[in-house]
């Protein structure tokens, strides 16, 4: 239902409307509701279950826009009746992108903006959300998407629209040339990150795996991506850490492994753990993993390709590790 919903919205290049629905989960519940004349009345709603600030963000959007979700989601539906509203749920239990959560904070701003200027709540009950808001927005949006918000605080905003937009529709339209490129820019963007694995359960290579991919996302410089190098060699260091024993793995070719000596650690793994004819070009998958993450590290002229990549290579030694290791203890079990 979620991917019929994504195609539907994308083919309207309702890109924003598709980022926020791929990180939600879309249930439909039936409801019964008191009728004008007596009895009840059935219906059927889309309920979106969101991460935060996710769902914050749904909630923020105009009416139009939350009737285009539920037709998104009636392509497949069929008895759900178009213009009806949605539902939004938070959910905790879950983390957004880091692109789908600067999305979500550009469109409360918008929201935020819009409702402080046209007789929403006053500035004084929401302005310290939003230089918090903007805040972060000025960290996190990249360079690249040309985010120009003029007003540090709705003080601000309001000393401009007092004195030079008199009417509601200017107003909206003065926020509308704000965010419209940017939220348009950060939806579009290809989402070159490597494909989400499960959880290994060895905590730091999850959490600094996790982290690489959190600062592809938002990566715009060659430093953002030698970062991400480092990253992966420390996933490698971790990995070989985590499965690698002094007294059951001894040295391939006899010299001391030293505790950041991944390559060995990882070759005295395999050669105990791994049966079957193909070790060597096992091995050599790990070490080609390792070397790209050092490659890109120190490359002056790291590519957001290049820091994908070493993601996916280094998700994938982590993968060959993880299966063997599960092997090897199934065949001492």
């Amino acid at each position: 239902m979620r991917e019929a919903a994504i195609a539907f919205l994308e083919g309207l290049q309702r890109y924003e409307l598709a980022m926020l629905t791929r990180e939600c989960a879309i249930e439909i519940v039936d409801l019964e509701s008191p009728g004008y004349f007596g009895g009840r009345v059935r219906s059927r709603e889309a309920t979106f279950s969101a991460p935060p600030p996710v769902d914050e963000a749904l909630k923020s959007l105009t009416d139009i826009d939350r009737k285009r979700l539920v037709e998104a989601v009636a392509t497949v539906e069929a008895d759900l009746a178009p213009g009806e509203d949605i539902i939004v749920k938070r959910n905790t239990d879950r983390k957004c992108s880091a692109a789908a959560e600067i999305l979500s904070d550009l469109i409360i701003h918008r929201a935020m903006m819009k409702s402080v200027a046209t007789g929403g709540p006053r500035i004084q009950e929401v302005d310290d959300y939003y230089k918090a808001r903007e805040l972060r927005l000025k960290d996190s949006v990249s360079p690249e998407f040309l985010y120009n918000n003029p007003y540090p605080s709705l003080w601000d905003w309001y000393k401009h629209w007092s004195e030079a937009l008199p009417h509601y529709r200017q107003r909206r339209q003065a926020v509308d040339c704000i965010f419209g490129p940017v939220i348009d820019a950060v939806a579009r963007r290809p989402r070159m990150t490597a494909p989400q694995r499960d959880d290994t359960g060895w905590e730091r290579v999850d959490r600094a795996l996790s982290k690489a991919r959190q600062l592809l996302e938002r990566a715009s410089a060659e430093e953002d991506f030698q970062a991400i190098g480092l990253l992966c060699r420390e996933v490698t260091i971790s990995l070989a850490q985590a499965v690698y024993s002094p007294k059951r793995h001894p040295s391939v070719d006899g010299t001391a492994i030293g505790p950041a000596d991944a390559n060995r650690m990882l070759d005295a793994f395999f050669a105990v753990e791994f049966h079957g004819s193909s070790e060597k070009e096992v091995r050599a998958h790990a070490r080609a993993s390792l070397a790209l993450s050092l490659n890109l590290q120190h490359r002056r002229t790291a590519t957001r390709t290049l820091a994908a990549l070493c993601i996916e290579a280094t998700s994938s030694t982590v993968a060959v590790v993880s299966i063997t290791a599960r092997e090897a203890s199934n065949d001492v079990g």
